[in-house]
């Protein structure tokens, strides 16, 4: 499924158990920050930027998505950033697919 939130195209399906969600732009190379201690007060909350954009994306409000049992919510800050808010039972694993940084969101296993 293909979700455009503001100049940020979302790509998202279920694979193996986990939602698979990759961000890209019209307005040049999605990266999410590294540091997971930015302004953001949310220990669930997933921040990307577009590297070296030529304009800022506006605001937006926070807009909910569900898929299956999943569910995320997406919000614009003023700085242009996309957040993404996840369930905190999920697990977040980070890697790289087609050479676009890719988020794999899975529920916690009970031990």
């Amino acid at each position: 499924m293909q979700i455009k939130y503001g100049p940020y195209k979302l790509r998202t399906h279920e694979l193996d158990n986990k939602l698979v969600v990759q961000v890209s732009s019209d307005l040049g190379e999605v990266l999410m920050k590294e540091d997971d201690h930015s302004d953001n007060a949310f220990p669930n909350g997933i921040c990307f930027y577009i590297k070296d954009a030529t304009e800022k994306p506006e605001a937006q409000g926070l807009r909910r998505y569900s898929f299956g049992d999943y569910t995320y919510i997406l919000g614009i800050d003023y700085a242009g950033e996309l957040f993404l808010f996840h369930s905190v039972r999920l697990s977040v694993g980070r890697k790289i697919i087609e050479d676009k940084q890719t988020l794999t969101l899975a529920f916690l296993k009970e031990v």
